[in-house]
């Protein structure tokens, strides 16, 4: 029985270092992971320190590199960086929506768009940025952290070719207590609100008198397709809508600021 818990161990010891080796070139390239094999062994020879589980933590790893002045990320010069951000989960508008945030909020401009595909293996959304160095990756994870999902696993193709793949899965499209048939106040909104109507007909939303809400309202399809805009340029406080044939989402927001939806919505979604 001791030896087959000891050749066990060593197998999984053996899987472990297998799998975390390969992220680490996923993450630095071939050439740099060849050349700095030898001290990758030396700052990761704690192995299990860098597994969540069975999964290697990316996060974990994208620190210790930076801590350790592994990661180059600058390219001198103004270049196109290309960026591929891939999703298993079924919600590409809150995916798009939580990519551009975390772009912004670490300083980037609005990314040209390269790319929107959706297919039986997930969503993907790639962009191209005119920058002076790649994104800083344990900036980014944090970023994906605060809004509760993270980079499962990650590959640089050359210094300005990179993908990520994230893990949204903890992530809800709308609030889990929006109902069919049952009136529901959303709060102040930080962003827009997005909202999945799939099958719903009708959508009525009221606005507090303390509110100036000038609504701007946008129907989408489940391919991220344009069905319909409301834009109003004068005060609303009361909108009763006719959801589009083939609607699955729908963004509510303000023609100028959220600033005008300071004492949030209510909303009845019905079929």
């Amino acid at each position: 029985m001791v030896r087959i818990f000891v050749v066990l161990s060593l197998l999984l010891s053996f899987i472990h270092a297998g799998a975390l080796n390969s992220e680490l070139e996923n993450i630095l390239g071939q050439n740099s992971y060849l050349a700095k094999k030898k001290f990758l062994k030396i700052i990761f020879k704690d192995q299990q320190k860098f597994y969540v589980g069975n999964q290697v933590d990316i996060h974990k790893v994208l620190s210790t590199l930076k801590k350790n002045n592994l990661m180059r990320l600058d390219f001198k010069k103004n270049r196109a960086l290309h960026l591929s951000f891939a999703t298993q989960q079924n919600s590409p508008l809150i995916f798009i929506k939580m990519i551009q945030n975390s772009l912004n909020t670490l300083g980037y401009s609005i990314p040209e768009i390269e790319k929107v595909m959706r297919d039986s293996s997930g969503f993907l959304y790639k962009v191209t940025l005119k920058t002076s160095s790649a994104i800083d990756p344990v900036l980014f994870a944090n970023e994906l952290q605060k809004q509760g999902c993270y980079i499962s696993q990650m590959k640089r193709y050359s210094k300005t070719n990179w993908r990520y793949n994230i893990n949204i899965s903890n992530i809800d499209i709308v609030p889990k207590d929006i109902l069919f048939n049952k009136k529901i106040i959303l709060k102040k909104p930080l962003n827009p609100y997005w909202i999945d109507v799939e099958s719903a007909k009708t959508l009525v939303l009221n606005s507090s008198r303390s509110n100036s809400w000038h609504p701007y309202i946008v129907f989408y399809d489940r391919d991220l397709k344009v069905l319909d805009t409301i834009s109003k340029e004068l005060k609303s406080y009361n909108e009763r809508l006719s959801i589009p044939r083939d609607t699955k989402y729908v963004k509510i927001s303000d023609i100028y600021t959220l600033e005008n939806l300071k004492r949030g919505l209510s909303i009845y979604i019905s079929k």
